[in-house]
């Protein structure tokens, strides 16, 4: 795996393992998916909590099936890092991670115009416990085309370059705010 790749997997595990015991469960991604509810003033029950939470425990699923692991699995920051670079290789982008893209924009899109607004997308970087600074530089990167709002397809870039791209100066490194020098 390439390291630059490698260092943003570990950068993502420090946001899904919020307890900082060194191990994301089933249960962090609970947790993540409720914040995400909550961030977008979504109520428990709401449809759109529901799909949250249905992609986050089909992310698990996929990430603790990796490992052949059941639902009850603690994975450590390397376990994390291995199966989600694999899982997104085997999967394929598309199939892994392009449905998070939807649920994201669905959930956190609270003014139905498909796009995230500033407020929006700061919202949503809270929920991993990004600070709103951070949030605000990370939207201004991601906004590639300088509207003021971050697009389904644009959203989708920097998904795609978060968890493939190899070149540092990628807007899309920039997803959860900046990375850990």
């Amino acid at each position: 795996m390439d390291a630059f790749i490698a260092a943003k997997l570990h950068n993502r595990f420090t946001l899904f393992d919020r307890d900082g015991d060194g191990r994301v469960t089933k249960a962090d991604y609970d947790q993540l998916a409720q914040r995400l509810a909550e961030a977008a003033g979504q109520g428990a029950d709401s449809p759109a909590a529901r799909k949250l939470r249905a992609e986050y425990d089909a992310g698990w699923t996929r990430m603790s099936g990796h490992l052949g692991r059941g639902m009850d699995a603690e994975l450590d920051e390397d376990e994390f890092v291995t199966a989600w670079d694999a899982v997104s290789r085997e999967t394929g982008f598309d199939k892994a991670i392009l449905p998070i893209v939807d649920e994201v924009i669905t959930a956190m899109d609270t003014d139905g115009d498909r796009h995230l607004q500033p407020a929006e997308f700061t919202r949503w970087l809270a929920a991993y416990g990004v600070p709103g600074d951070a949030a605000a530089t990370a939207f201004t990167r991601l906004d590639r085309d300088g509207d003021g709002r971050i697009s389904h397809d644009e959203l989708a870039q920097a998904f795609h370059e978060y968890f493939t791209g190899t070149d540092p100066d990628l807007p899309g490194n920039w997803l959860y705010g900046p990375l850990p020098h």
